[in-house]
């Protein structure tokens, strides 16, 4: 009998979940295994009673049409195009995100703003076509010291848990594009919008949350084809060719083609024989930002009309905030309301070694001093410990990523994909293009 090829993937998270959608749709055969009971990775909907709330502040964007499109299919009519503001606080003062040169000026002041705006011309005229050699350097030399340590420079150390001289400049975003007298002057004419043109608050979102898009792509594609809580503990090969996976230390299964989207730590200790030394120093170098989501219940209508809130500040441990309410109304009772912090730190630091007592009144007490709602407000709190939330983009990392993926690419039927998997910042819309190229790329092995 004709052996019938499949693609095996590893992992149920957006990338995972992505292959396994274009596979179905290119009518190729796939077996998806996942250690979770449910899919979704790291982008997950959790409830609470009559409350839903992410495990972050996830969105999906339309940066890439034939994704958006897809995933307009899947939804239908359980998709929303959103537009909500996003805003800074800092000093006792929202300002709007990204930043725009009109909402500086009514920040800094005039005065202060006419500085800072020559200083850029200045900056940018001196620097053109410069390489910057770490995040640091290119904050300053690109925006100035003040601006950069107001809105960059802190931040970024909170988030990533290292100097901003040990960062990359691939972690520079795009949260202070658009500063320049041309955009300043289109803004005051009322050629521009003052506010969401620059904001990052428009962007694509279920209705049921954000891991609703991965339980609708189980369900379209088969649900016999995922393989819930099968913990995958080795991964076979020979000659270049992935053999075999193991799952849950018996089960075996024969492998076509291997897409993984499991960390690279995870996937580089499955294999069998070992890697290479020199591999697995690379991938003992890399390493992976955590995060405690810690989510507030709040009796009270609403907090603000932001979607996301993003704290510099050092006073505050938590970097970003979200209420859930703001991006569909469906994620809360009605006249009540949830807010989730995310508190980016390391698997092991004494704050992940808390109890969830001590983190929930350690972060009440800082929410206070915002005066968003009251202790009498609050319902219950619910915190989640999130591991590998960011691979940490250090100044060294592509030296090792190099090494890593010199040695998984000769492995001619093992593809490999997502943000832990790539080990890059990269986003839902990233994932399934990503996906879909990896399926377009193999479909032609299965004609």
């Amino acid at each position: 009998m004709k052996h019938s090829p499949q693609i095996i993937i590893l992992g149920g998270g957006p990338a995972g979940m992505g292959v396994g959608y274009y596979c179905y749709k290119n009518k190729i055969k796939f077996k998806l295994f996942e250690l979770s009971s449910e899919v979704g990775g790291n982008c997950k909907t959790f409830r609470y009673y009559n409350f839903k709330y992410d495990s972050g502040a996830h969105r999906f964007h339309d940066k890439d049409n034939q994704t958006t499109r897809d995933i307009i299919g899947i939804m239908g009519e359980d998709l929303n195009k959103i537009e909500v503001p996003s805003q800074i606080y800092l000093k006792d003062r929202y300002i709007d995100f990204p930043l725009s040169p009109w909402n500086l000026v009514k920040f800094l002041g005039l005065k202060d703003s006419i500085i800072e705006f020559a200083k850029l011309l200045f900056i940018k005229a001196k620097n053109r076509n410069k390489d910057f050699k770490n995040f640091e350097e290119f904050a300053i030399n690109t925006y100035g010291k003040k601006l950069a340590n107001l809105f960059l420079l802190g931040y970024s150390e909170k988030l990533w848990g290292l100097p901003c001289k040990k960062l990359s400049t691939e972690i520079a975003g795009k949260r202070l594009k658009g500063l320049n007298l041309t955009t300043l002057i289109l803004e005051i004419l009322g050629l521009k919008n003052k506010k969401i043109k620059h904001l990052d608050g428009e962007f694509y979102y279920p209705k049921e949350g954000i891991g609703s898009i991965f339980k609708k792509m189980m369900l379209q594609t088969d649900k016999k084809n995922y393989l819930l809580e099968n913990e995958v503990t080795k991964i076979k090969h020979r000659n270049n060719f992935i053999q075999n996976i193991e799952t849950n230390g018996k089960n075996v299964h024969d492998v076509d083609y291997l897409v993984s989207s499991l960390s690279l730590d995870i996937i580089g200790r499955l294999m069998e024989p070992k890697i290479p030394e020199i591999v697995s120093n690379s991938i003992k170098s890399i390493k992976y930002r955590d995060i405690i989501l810690v989510t507030f219940f709040i009796d009270k209508k609403n907090i603000n009309s932001n979607g996301s809130m993003y704290f510099p500040s050092n006073s505050f441990s938590f970097t970003r905030a979200y209420e859930a309410k703001n991006r569909s109304k469906n994620m809360s009772p009605k006249n009540k309301t949830s807010l989730s912090v995310e508190i980016p730190t390391y698997k092991g630091s004494t704050l992940w070694s808390q109890t969830n007592i001590e983190i929930q009144e350690k972060i009440t007490q800082e929410l206070m001093n915002l005066n968003l709602f009251n202790r009498k407000n609050i319902i219950d709190v619910e915190i989640k410990r999130i591991s590998k939330a960011y691979p940490i983009l250090d100044n060294n990392y592509k030296n090792h990523i190099d090494v890593i993926m010199k040695y998984f690419s000769q492995f001619k039927n093992l593809r490999i994909n997502g943000r832990n998997g790539k080990f890059k910042y990269t986003h839902i819309h990233d994932h399934i293009k990503d996906a879909r190229n990896i399926v377009e790329n193999l479909k032609n092995n299965f004609i």
